[in-house]
């Protein structure tokens, strides 16, 4: 990929290479980045060290966002049903509504979403998640297998401690 990279610049300019390439993937990038991040990181969901993990808690550490017009149309609804996708990947995204509906009552008080809340919403808990979310960490005095239930902390003290999280 670098020798073609080279070659359209020499051949057709640096500033070309950059108008058409660069610019193009820096965006791309940057929308996988922040969407990958915000299904995956909110203040209320947990994080499990490999003595704990199992393929249910992981699945279930995520979190459907709503991203408007965008995420419903153009994203065929991904993020608004990541949570289904985690755990079945396999459902085409035009029965992943349905499919998340009836994955909810199943889930109950561990499933988790920010849906409705349209594509200021998604800017908002991104704003939010990076503020609260900066890293993991313990519930002091955890015993036992709560011990490898891990919680975001911050350093500007945002965010619920996970014992006041209503379920």
């Amino acid at each position: 990929m670098g020798c073609a990279l080279y070659y359209v610049g020499s051949n057709f300019g640096w500033a070309n290479l950059g108008v058409w390439y660069g610019i193009p993937y820096l965006w791309v990038n940057h929308w996988l980045v922040a969407i990958t991040y915000l299904q995956h990181t909110d203040p209320s969901l947990p994080h499990y060290t490999p003595e704990v993990w199992n393929f249910t808690r992981g699945a279930a550490a995520t979190i459907d966002r709503d991203f408007g017009f965008v995420g419903r149309h153009i994203f065929h609804g991904i993020i608004e049903t990541h949570v289904l996708h985690h755990y079945v990947s396999t459902i085409p995204f035009y029965n992943a509504d349905e499919a998340s509906e009836a994955i909810k009552k199943v889930m109950g008080s561990h499933y988790r979403s920010e849906a409705h809340t349209g594509w200021t919403g998604f800017f908002k808990a991104l704003w939010r998640s990076s503020r609260a979310c900066q890293w993991v960490e313990p519930t002091a005095g955890a015993k036992g297998e709560s011990e490898g239930v891990l919680f975001f902390r911050n350093t500007n003290g945002i965010g619920v401690p996970p014992a006041k999280i209503s379920q």
